[in-house]
């Protein structure tokens, strides 16, 4: 999730002596109940993904850049857009956009498989020592570009787009299976982004648009 600051920019916070208890009891207040993802983050240590700069802020509930001009973002967006997906521990899902690691192990906790694609090689590669280091063994790793979706016509319970796009690529739709669910931030004819839900029901897709948001934008390029 992009915000507009640089590293050099972000402030230090007063809240140094935070843990993962007191993010939780923050995600609480903000509205996250279902026990079993407040179960899963209790599993990821968040400082673990943050970079060395920024440990000390790792588990303020704040976005924070990585490398690549990319960001690991707000964690109570993070978990939001994860329960919107309703998952079940029999899922299969996609995410767009590794980053850094931290919603994938989220995810891991949370349903059968979890397929992740990023871009960017560095990002990547750092993710899977990350999540190496944590035991996860149902992440299936991927170096390309999102908006093609997952080759030889996997199908998929959810997709989380990590990364902001006009339209919903229509591969990912492709890779949707029917009554399933997927969550992206949209660009706007107005500029801003609004984050977006999405059920497939048959040959329709329903569309509800949820909150403004502001992330990266989803990249149609060579992988890096």
């Amino acid at each position: 999730m992009l915000f507009p600051w640089k590293k050099n920019q972000i402030r230090k916070s007063p809240g140094l002596n935070r843990n993962n208890e007191d993010l939780i009891e923050e995600l609480k207040i903000e509205g996250i109940t279902e026990h079993n993802i407040l179960c899963a983050i209790k599993k990821v240590p968040r400082e673990l993904f943050v970079e060395k700069q920024f440990i000390q802020q790792a588990y303020e509930n704040i976005p924070l850049p990585i490398d690549c001009e990319q960001t690991i973002s707000q964690p109570y967006v993070v978990v939001y857009m994860i329960s919107c997906l309703k998952l079940k521990n029999t899922d299969k899902v996609l995410e767009i956009g590794t980053g850094t690691g931290y919603q994938t192990a989220i995810l891991s906790h949370l349903c059968k498989e979890v397929c992740t694609i990023e871009i960017y090689s560095k990002l990547l590669n750092e993710a899977k020592k990350k999540i190496t280091k944590l035991n996860l063994k149902n992440i299936i790793f991927k170096l390309g570009n999102g908006i093609e979706g997952w080759k030889n016509k996997v199908l998929f319970d959810a997709i989380i787009v990590s990364a902001a796009s006009e339209i919903i690529p229509a591969k990912l739709l492709e890779n949707l299976k029917n009554q399933g669910s997927l969550i992206m931030p949209q660009k706007t004819t107005l500029g801003n982004q609004k984050l977006l839900l999405v059920k497939k029901n048959n040959e329709t897709i329903l569309k509800k648009e949820l909150f403004n948001v502001k992330f990266v934008p989803l990249l149609n390029k060579n992988i890096e």
